[in-house]
């Protein structure tokens, strides 16, 4: 009886888990098109002349059939040169000059491809907009991002700007090359470890800093347009929501992803305070399995400072303070990014953030010097081996002379080897066979199998043979000897 009873008791749930039910979910592992850039929001211009007018055929003056370069330094539009492209050939400026490996992002609003440089031959990445310039308005609205990512200048937590340029009446920037996006990273080891997580967030606390420090505003900060170089370095990139704060015109300022946008963003009010809103976001994002809602109950209690304890209670008490200071719900009380790197915490990790990426630097250099010493001494092993090889080929390809008989050196024969006198039209002496009885006297008749059947050379050499040979001065050599001239032939 009493165990039906506490069967029928009901068990007490937690508060928050009852809250998080229908507001919060566990992050989803495989989504379609993680790896896509996310759409962007309507654009608040007039719709383009050929909806309103389709008849009407557009004015295109401002369409270059060349490659332009876009640049905030240079006056007027400059056309692009490079040595390996030829504006006879009908193809663009981005085909000539770059071989596409693949596509890393799409979205509405443009593509990015990893390219090699077919110049320098080095790795860059490549945005191009998706849609064709649908008037001088928009085209300085798409030109605009390009410029004000080229002023920015270098930083170390900043993707890097190398040119932009116009063709065909689409945008195209390159960029130096990532890793992956932070979203790319963070999909096969969400959790990420605190440690590194601590790591990325002074140095995307470092780039906010250099961007606040120059009166602009991101207000774009997410995982998708956070990039990872060298599996260690964050930087930050996508400045086509870039605002000027300081004397901008914030009458077209657009917001940016709503699972990272600031709340006080729905009143109009832009300001440095919301990227540091977005960068608590994506640091809450990558440290726990959370699924940031973009919508609903879930959405507005995060932006009220309400953080589920069921996704974050795995986290140490001083990155939730650091937390709910960047998630403040009022932007005038949210910490600024200078405030943030002078807390003790974040100056700690700095230093050893210094020191962990001098020390990789440190080791690349020196891969790359002992790797330059072994291709020198490559080398120089080949320009000294080469000659060496090839006096030892000619050496073994020189026949070797024959010695000398010393018999023939004493003689006054060796002198008409030497004598001049020799032409082409010395015949070859035949070997003459001599009769056993002359060679050996003294054995008896017929063939012995175990002797030569012509002299040798000391039989030649001997003074009875040598005066019956012809001599080696004459310029000629009879072909018939005569009988009465050697009596050994006579019957």
């Amino acid at each position: 009886m009493g165990d039906s009873h506490l069967a029928r008791t009901p068990i007490p749930v937690p508060a928050f888990f009852k809250q998080a039910e229908g507001s919060f979910s566990l992050k989803r592992r495989g989504r379609p098109g993680s790896h896509s850039l996310t759409p962007r929001p309507p654009v608040k211009t007039a719709l383009p002349v050929s909806r309103v007018f389709p008849r009407r055929q557009q004015q295109q003056a401002w369409s270059h059939p060349r490659p332009q370069s876009v640049s905030g330094k240079e006056s007027s539009a400059q056309q692009l040169s490079s040595r390996v492209y030829d504006e006879s050939n009908e193809d663009l400026y981005f085909e000539q000059c770059f071989q596409k490996i693949s596509r890393l992002g799409h979205g509405s609003f443009g593509e990015v491809f990893k390219v090699r440089s077919k110049e320098d031959g080095k790795l860059y990445a490549v945005k191009r907009s998706m849609e064709l310039f649908r008037g001088e308005s928009d085209r300085s609205r798409k030109l605009e991002e390009a410029q004000k990512h080229e002023r920015l200048g270098a930083h170390a937590n900043l993707v890097g700007f190398v040119r932009a340029w116009e063709e065909g009446r689409r945008l195209y920037i390159q960029t130096e090359l990532c890793d992956a996006s932070l979203q790319q990273y963070a999909e096969g080891r969400c959790p990420l470890p605190e440690r590194r997580v601590w790591a990325f967030l002074a140095d995307l606390a470092a780039a906010l800093k250099h961007l606040h420090d120059r009166g602009l505003a991101h207000m774009d900060v997410k995982p998708a347009n956070v990039f990872v170089a060298g599996g260690r370095l964050c930087k930050l990139g996508d400045f086509g929501l870039l605002l000027e704060l300081d004397g901008g015109d914030l009458s077209d300022a657009q917001e940016g992803d709503p699972k990272y946008m600031a709340p006080e963003l729905l009143d109009g009010v832009y300001s440095k305070a919301a990227d540091v809103f977005s960068l608590g976001m994506t640091i809450l994002d990558i440290s726990c399995n959370l699924e940031l809602p973009r919508s609903g109950d879930g959405w507005q209690k995060l932006r009220q400072g309400y953080l589920p304890q069921e996704f974050v209670s795995g986290l140490s008490p001083g990155l939730l303070e650091v937390l709910r200071a960047m998630l403040q719900p009022d932007f005038r009380l949210r910490i600024s990014v200078d405030k943030l790197l002078a807390l003790p915490a974040l100056r700690r990790v700095q230093r050893q953030r210094q020191i962990e990426l001098l020390v990789h630097v440190g080791l690349n250099r020196a891969l790359s010097l002992c790797r330059f010493l072994l291709s020198l001494l490559y080398y120089v092993w080949h320009a000294v081996s080469g000659p060496v090889n090839q006096l030892m080929s000619r050496r073994a390809r020189t026949p070797p002379t024959s010695p000398v008989p010393t018999a023939l050196q004493e003689s006054g024969l060796y002198s008409d080897w030497e004598d001049s006198s020799l032409g082409e039209d010395v015949f070859p002496l035949a070997p003459r066979p001599i009769p056993p009885k002359v060679l050996f006297p003294h054995q008896p008749e017929g063939p012995d199998p175990g002797e030569p059947p012509f002299l040798s050379n000391s039989a030649l050499l001997s003074p009875e043979n040598v005066s019956s040979r012809p001599s080696m001065g004459s310029t000629s050599t009879p072909r018939h000897t005569s009988a009465d001239d050697n009596p050994s032939l006579r019957r």
